[in-house]
């Protein structure tokens, strides 16, 4: 175990692995039993049903199209096929892996569900089979490459097909997007050096362009999408804060010093990779996890903005990576950036890709962990131009947009910066 950062005569406390995966289990879980108290069955078997039938392009609130508790049921449910393919695979339940669970819990409110996220998981393994590697090793590219689940759907149900050849071109076209996610991932990780979290949203965007070129060639169009979810902050606000706020007391549990260590994890700069749970310990990690939750959840507040489908699904996102380079001290100047963005540009801070860019926008957290404040503050100004602007490129098919726009706000910030501060 690194010590990196760890108080003199204070060592953090560690727990198995079997433990962690029962917490990603129980707040997997969390999540269907929050759905399933909030309608009777048959209202959540109709609502999944609808998600299902849905191509689920950015941006499609999961609570507009199936009500918000199969939303919250699909969302349970995807992060435990996501924590099923990795007991399968016999990865290791660390930082990363923590990030990946609850990302997919996120992003199952706006684009993934239990169907369209199988095929790129053939994709990879079969990458896999025919390196001779473990596919543990591309576990990360795995569950994260469900980026392009939309792609599937979008094929399925979206064009004009017949459902059997919708289904058959679906599931084709994400094996073949699974197959070339690793790959293009490690490349793609050179190109921002590690200061975009966010890393397969650079590669799915690549590829989601490259796809979606290919269909344009044969007439095919994705309509502009916004389905946006208004009025749930009386019913979801209090919960999430609930939820939220039950990881710090969780982190306190394992580790009643996690504040101290909390200290220490928050000088990290974030660059990938950062796995917080191996250099501060359990306990720390998901006191800031909760944290950086209940931050993102002020934001919303604070703004006047909607907690919905895609703005909890960044919440969601967020709390993950407070396992993985997020912390409580380097999203800060994104988020004020992004905001003072809006002040001097014509969006406001509660419209949905503002507050969205706010919340995603914080992939670029080491840049300011780096950098500096000020130089994190710039990051967030110029991600919400370009992230407003990258979408076509890809036709919502890549659900990760901002990790996309961040992985070209990184190239650019950080090629400049190297030329005055030395990078590591």
């Amino acid at each position: 175990m690194s010590q990196v950062g760890l108080a003199a005569g204070q060592e953090a406390k560690m727990i198995g692995e079997a433990v962690k995966f029962r917490v990603l289990a129980a707040y997997s879980m969390a999540l269907i039993v929050l759905g399933l108290l909030m309608v009777d069955s048959a209202e959540i078997f109709s609502g999944m049903l609808s998600i299902l039938q849905s191509p689920g392009i950015l941006l499609t609130d999961y609570m507009v199209v199936g009500g918000v508790g199969a939303a919250l049921v699909n969302s349970g449910l995807v992060a435990l096929i996501g924590l099923a393919v990795v007991s399968v695979s016999r990865a290791c339940i660390s930082g990363g892996v923590i990030a990946a669970i609850f990302t997919m819990a996120g992003f199952a409110l706006f684009g993934k569900n239990i169907v369209n996220v199988w095929p790129i998981f053939l994709g990879v393994y079969l990458f896999a089979v025919i390196k001779k590697e473990p596919f543990k090793k591309f576990i990360a590219p795995a569950l994260f490459g469900t980026t392009l689940a939309p792609m599937v759907s979008q094929l399925a149900v979206g064009f004009d097909f017949s459902p059997a050849v919708g289904i058959a071109l679906g599931a084709g076209f994400g094996t073949i997007a699974g197959f070339i996610l690793p790959p293009l991932a490690a490349h793609c990780l050179t190109f921002h050096k590690g200061y975009n979290i966010y890393n397969i949203g650079v590669t799915g965007g690549i590829a989601g362009a490259v796809f979606m070129s290919l269909f344009r060639g044969y007439g095919l169009q994705n309509e502009a999408t916004r389905i946006w979810g208004e009025g749930y902050n009386p019913t979801l606000v209090p919960i999430f804060i609930a939820y939220f706020a039950s990881l710090v007391l969780l982190g306190l549990w394992f580790d009643a010093n996690s504040f101290k260590h909390l200290s220490k994890l928050v000088s990290h700069t974030g660059v990938v990779p950062s796995d917080f749970t191996s250099m501060n310990g359990t306990g720390a990690t998901f006191v800031n996890m909760g944290l950086v939750g209940l931050m993102g959840i002020a934001y919303i507040l604070f703004f006047g903005a909607e907690l919905n489908g895609p703005t909890l699904g960044g919440v969601m996102t967020m709390v993950g990576f407070g396992a993985f380079g997020k912390h409580i001290k380097n999203i800060v100047p994104i988020m004020l950036g992004v905001y003072l963005g809006t002040v001097v540009q014509t969006w406001s801070p509660a419209d949905p890709g503002a507050v969205l860019a706010a919340l995603f926008g914080t992939t670029l957290a080491p840049i300011a962990g780096k950098f500096g404040f000020v130089a994190g503050v710039v990051a967030g100004f110029i991600h919400l131009s370009v992230v407003m602007n990258v979408g076509f490129l890809h036709g919502g098919m890549n659900l990760y947009n901002n990790g996309f726009a961040g992985g070209i706000v990184a190239a650019v910030m950080v090629s400049v910066l190297a030329a005055f501060v030395k990078v590591d």
